[in-house]
């Protein structure tokens, strides 16, 4: 049964990279976020007093976005079991999956080039500040793709005993709802809508983290649901692409 291991793996993997991630801010002294309304001269001097916990939280993130591919995978083999599923929202979920790597991916090279030379102008590393935050915190679209079709998905499966509850569609739904109002923030430097703000980074990082939650509880009793067939039909079969 070593597919199933793998497998469970990968759903753990969901938790690795949430972990990760929100560590990443820990070490960097992210939390609370630095307001996109402070200067240049405040931004650097974080920077400058933080350089090495920044460059390791930044490693840490970059760490986090492997997880994620691990976790994209994962569900992209659950989502095969669905009777009647096309490979299309197959390979739409992982596509869009593999895309949303780079919201972890890039962010965290960006605050590593902001931190490799703390004594710049601090006009430069403000820009870098910048395009970090931006680029971790607006790009929420993947995930849509991603969510929604993994929610087609679940909503499409008639099966007597379906592969995941109706109601983790309705939770992934919802969870990119809450991820929206990111958009709103380039026209906004103070408030809830700025990028250390109540609607677009605490609000969406408790929906970010409970919906790694639910998914990963989901994935591994499917995972153990399908471990429990295999069992049941004899020896273990070859998994061939959809």
């Amino acid at each position: 049964m070593h597919q199933m291991v793998f497998q469970r793996v990968c759903a753990w993997s969901g938790m690795v990279c949430v972990t990760l991630f929100f560590a990443a801010f820990g070490f960097m002294h992210f939390i609370p976020p630095i307001t996109p309304g402070r200067s240049a001269e405040q931004i650097a001097h974080h920077y400058q007093e933080h350089t090495n916990s920044i460059r390791f939280g930044a490693l840490l993130m970059l760490f986090s976005s492997m997880f994620y591919a691990a976790f994209t995978a994962v569900v992209s083999a659950q989502m095969r079991r669905i009777a009647g599923i096309h490979p299309a929202a197959i390979y739409t979920q992982l596509a869009a999956g593999a895309f949303a790597c780079l919201t972890f991916l890039v962010p965290g090279l960006i605050f590593e080039v902001a931190a490799f030379r703390p004594d710049r102008d601090p006009s430069q590393t403000l820009l870098l500040n910048d395009m970090g935050w931006i680029f971790m915190v607006m790009p929420w679209m993947p995930f849509l793709t991603q969510n929604w079709t993994f929610a087609y998905a679940i909503l499409s499966d008639n099966q007597d005993r379906p592969v995941f509850p109706r109601w983790l569609a309705y939770c992934n739904v919802w969870a990119i709802i809450i991820f929206s109002p990111s958009v709103a923030l380039p026209f906004f430097k103070h408030g809830v809508f700025a990028w250390s703000g109540l609607f677009v980074v605490w609000i969406p990082a408790f929906a970010f983290i409970a919906q790694f939650g639910v998914n990963t509880a989901m994935l591994l009793r499917a995972i153990d649901r399908e471990e429990a067939e295999v069992r049941s039909t004899g020896p273990e079969r070859e998994l061939v692409p959809a």
